[in-house]
């Protein structure tokens, strides 16, 4: 980790090789197979996300501002808190220690209940110092949410968390409300993107530690089954999330299965106030 990186307890955490030991022993272990290491590259302004399929809408705005629904890190549909971040086995950034702004409820569309996830690179800069991630995740977010001819036109950032080179997953857009990170399948999509581009780098260690700690925790907590755990390019045209973490999920999820629980999920009827006019 970087010397100018924050030391702070609630979210910085360095992976002996003891704590490397105790993961790959326990249920994170196996979830974390096929770890890589990678050289970390220097900080650098934030550019704008290159997916081929970008992810956002394709539809009208919505036809009335949505609900402030909050933002707490683990909520269920109606935004009340679930389970508090330090019960994940991870470090959660809350989004207010990267951001004061607020989603726009004029274009945004409520969750209304989680039933699948996808994993997603930012094909940019793997940062690992605070600062510099800060600043990648404010970019990213001013660019989909930008007004300009050649920004996004989104409500928030399209993420729902955002995993960077140190591990630290960071909360982005809140989880009540549906993201803009996969066209045309958004509904009831947990979003989660890793820094960095894994078609010409490794995910660091530390990243694959975190995905695999959030997925597994996020699968349990909204009863996720892991016929619904994708990839971006699974479920759009677009080389996202990379090929190397490509390969990684394709190793992970046969592991995972190997422990599959039957999980189940009951979408609730869609309401007007809900309705999915637009996924942004």
């Amino acid at each position: 980790m970087c010397d100018d990186c924050r030391e702070a307890s609630q979210t910085v955490r360095v992976f002996t090789r003891r704590a490397m030991l105790a993961l790959t022993s326990g249920a994170l272990g196996a979830a974390a197979m096929g770890l890589w290491s990678c050289r970390r590259q220097p900080p650098a302004p934030p550019p704008p996300h290159p997916d081929e399929d970008e992810g956002g809408p394709a539809t009208t705005s919505q036809r009335a501002p949505a609900p402030d629904l909050g933002d707490e890190v683990f909520p269920d549909a109606a935004g009340h808190a679930i389970a508090s971040p330090t019960d994940a086995p991870v470090i959660i950034v809350p989004r207010a220690d990267w951001t004061p702004s607020r989603p726009n409820l004029n274009e945004i569309v409520v969750m209304n209940g989680i039933s699948r996830l996808t994993v997603h690179h930012t094909a940019g800069e793997q940062t690992n110092a605070w600062d510099a991630t800060v600043d990648t995740l404010q970019g990213i977010r001013n660019f989909h949410s930008g007004t300009q001819p050649d920004e996004r036109h989104w409500a928030d950032i399209a993420y729902h968390f955002v995993i960077d080179g140190a591990g630290r997953a960071w909360q982005a857009r809140p989880l009540a409300y549906q993201g803009a990170h996969v066209r045309g399948h958004n509904e009831h999509n947990l979003g989660i993107v890793l820094m960095g581009n894994f078609d010409k780098q490794f995910p660091a260690a530390a990243q694959l530690i975190a995905l695999a700690g959030l997925i597994a925790f996020v699968r349990q907590l909204y009863r996720i089954p892991m016929a619904e755990v994708h990839t971006h390019g699974e479920l759009g045209k677009t080389n996202c999330p990379g090929k190397n973490l490509q390969a990684f999920m394709d190793r992970a999820r046969k592991t995972w299965a190997l422990n599959e629980p039957a999980f189940t999920f009951t979408r609730p009827a869609t309401t007007p106030s809900t309705a999915p006019a637009t996924t942004q």
